[in-house]
């Protein structure tokens, strides 16, 4: 036995001694369990994300309209945004066309308009308007939820409260006392739910209404709330959810590609081909450069032939707006190649620079929208994810293969893109000079 616990303990020796075993033991999961706790801890909180933003416009001046607009507003749930930036970069409030404007060029995933006529059409319920673009299907559902759930909770109470008035107004207190009682009754004979919801309705949650069946609670439900939804973008795309998912999954592949080909110029050094090329007439710039567009070119093919693929696999629209593609490609395989550059210059083994890759790149895809939408995060992560590749990469294509964007509207994103390949790459470049790989 002793012999035994001898040698179990050599082995955790030759373990804790092994930085990347280490580290894909534990530091990359501990690190993925914060992200992922982050995410879905805040989803549990209150059913939704931290805060999501929607465009609002109130054109009624009812005061339901006012009541809502206040229940949104100190709502932990939703930001609302009443105006938009116009050219001169003045605030300027939404109108109803230009709020629609708002939600396709994509700063926003949905609005809500409540109309001026938000009363007149119905003698029982609120008509509202709900313009949306359904580019992450998730977060689409998770607003539309979260906004009925809200704007029901308030809109009973007002309902109910205004028809009693009106009634003891006009018929006195007992008659009218009497008037409601009977109404109660029979709405709930009808609807198949406690007249004493009707007659005192909760305010806090909808879901304490007892009795009735689920089709009752929802046409009943369905009459209160009339929304009207209009969707702005991406009606026409074949296959949405592929369109979504493909930007994502192949970002996160071709960093896998590009780390795993960068960390190569450790092999050739162990089976002594650079120390060939370097007796030659080759200089060290000239092997990098080499390496650099090697992989450069390599991302760039990877990534037409994924989506080559998905277009052949999953009907992806990808020629309808070609060129622009492209240009993303191109940059998004540029910073790529740069990050394998820089974990090759920084790490002394092949196996440390598959290990930093494979903890940079889970993270990166993760936080980056990869995985789920960004929006799921708090504010921090929020922010921490616009200095990754994999946000922007996956945001322009994005752009391209949903919006249909033009060149200008993916400017921003190839020129950080490539900001952050020079970025890198200067850094890269100063490492080598050290002399750790060659």
């Amino acid at each position: 036995m002793k012999t035994i616990l001898q040698l179990i303990s050599k082995d955790y020796k030759l373990f804790w001694s092994d930085r990347r075993a280490v580290t894909m033991t534990f530091i990359i999961p501990i690190a993925l369990i914060i992200i992922w706790g982050a995410v879905f801890g805040n989803l549990n909180k209150g059913g939704t994300a931290t805060k999501l933003h929607i465009a609002f416009l109130n054109n009624s001046s009812s005061p339901i309209g006012k009541k809502i607009e206040r229940v949104l507003d100190s709502s932990k749930t939703f930001v609302l945004i009443k105006t938009y930036k116009d050219e001169n970069d003045k605030r300027i409030p939404f109108d109803t066309a230009s709020i629609q404007n708002f939600v396709r060029k994509g700063s926003v995933s949905a609005a809500l308009v409540i109309p001026s006529d938000a009363l007149s059409d119905t003698a029982f319920g609120l008509k509202l308007k709900f313009y949306y673009d359904p580019k992450n299907d998730l977060e689409m559902q998770m607003i539309d939820g979260m906004l009925q759930k809200t704007i029901m909770t308030e809109i009973p109470d007002i309902f109910m409260q205004g028809m009693k008035n009106q009634a003891t107004k006009f018929l006195g207190l007992d008659s009218g006392k009497a008037f409601n009682n009977e109404i109660a009754k029979t709405v709930g004979k009808y609807f198949k739910i406690d007249p004493k919801w009707i007659t005192n309705p909760p305010v806090d949650s909808l879901m304490s209404m007892a009795g009735g069946s689920d089709s009752a609670k929802n046409s009943f439900f369905q009459n209160i709330l009339q929304l009207d939804k209009v969707q702005l973008v991406g009606q026409d795309i074949a296959n949405p959810w592929a369109t979504r998912s493909v930007g994502g999954w192949a970002m996160m592949f071709l960093l896998f590609t590009l780390t795993a080909t960068s960390s190569a110029l450790f092999e050739e050094k162990k089976s002594g081909v650079v120390l060939r090329l370097l007796a030659s007439p080759i200089s060290r710039v000239q092997i990098l450069w080499s390496k650099y567009l090697y992989n450069m070119s390599l991302g760039f093919i990877q990534l037409l032939i994924l989506f080559s693929a998905g277009a052949l696999l999953y009907r992806i629209d990808i020629f309808s707006n070609f060129i622009n593609l492209v240009l993303i490609i191109i940059a998004a395989a540029t910073a790529c190649t740069a990050f394998g550059m820089l974990l090759s210059s920084i790490s002394r083994t092949a196996g440390q620079a598959n290990g930093y890759g494979m903890f940079l790149i889970l993270a990166m895809s993760s936080i980056g929208g990869a995985w789920f939408p960004t929006s799921f995060m708090p504010d921090f992560i929020q922010t921490i994810s616009k200095f990754t590749i994999v946000y922007w990469s996956m945001d322009g294509i994005l752009q391209v293969l949903w919006r249909g964007a033009g060149i200008f509207d993916i400017l921003p994103h190839i020129g950080i893109l490539i900001g952050i390949a020079v970025l890198i790459t200067s850094i890269s470049i100063w490492q080598f000079k050290k002399g750790h790989v060659f």
